[in-house]
């Protein structure tokens, strides 16, 4: 089975997301045409793009394998793992060739609704919760798309002011989904601060990948 992990959105202006085709390898793994992390692109004209891990409402654990850059379902005591918790309130996933202060792909929630596994997502960026999980930074950057919801919300500022109950179940919800409860607040990051971060995060994986 294949399919097209891409969104396409039809009205004027809208530049399509990069395209990505998929194959299915059994239940728990998706060969992708493309290694996610490292070929596709971080950012396409003025938006940057986002590799969709878990859709809105999954509780499913997937995540793209950095070796070979496929997705897979990740499992726990030899078992596909789903979080113990409500599903996630928005899309889940990375920006591509970027490298976090966990040393992964640069985490990000886009507040919108499901889209598919594997989708690549043009976003706004509007700001970042600051986390440390065990001691370690691990943030989550915050992203809309141009047709949903919260469209007109450019800021974490503006989503705090006109939106504070939906900033609030973002932040409570990554604070409690581990088991561990490790999860520290550290505080908002603004988009200029978080857009610079997203930059510094692309630079550091430019200079390991080359």
């Amino acid at each position: 089975m294949k399919y097209l992990g891409v969104m396409l959105l039809m009205f004027s202006g809208y530049v399509a997301a990069e395209e990505v085709y998929y194959e299915q390898d059994g239940l728990y793994r998706l060969i992708s045409s493309k290694h996610l992390i490292n070929e596709v692109a971080y950012k396409k004209d003025d938006r940057y793009q986002i590799l969709v891990e878990i859709p809105t409402g999954s509780r499913q654990k997937w995540e793209v394998n950095h070796k070979s850059g496929h997705l897979e379902w990740e499992f726990k005591n030899n078992k596909p793992r789903k979080v113990k918790f409500l599903g996630y309130p928005g899309n889940y996933g990375f920006i591509p060739q970027t490298i976090s202060g966990d040393g992964d792909a640069l985490d990000v929630i886009v507040l919108s609704e499901s889209a598919k596994l594997g989708d690549v997502l043009r976003v706004k960026v509007i700001g970042m919760l600051g986390y440390t999980d065990k001691g370690e930074e691990d943030n989550k950057v915050i992203a809309l798309t141009d047709d949903g919801a919260f469209k007109k919300i450019d800021t974490i500022k503006e989503l705090l002011l006109k939106k504070p109950n939906v900033a609030s179940i973002v932040r409570l919800w990554f604070e409690g989904y581990k088991d561990n409860g490790k999860m520290v607040f550290m505080g908002y990051k603004n988009r200029k601060k978080t857009i610079e971060y997203i930059e510094d995060s692309h630079v550091s994986w430019s200079k390991l990948s080359h």
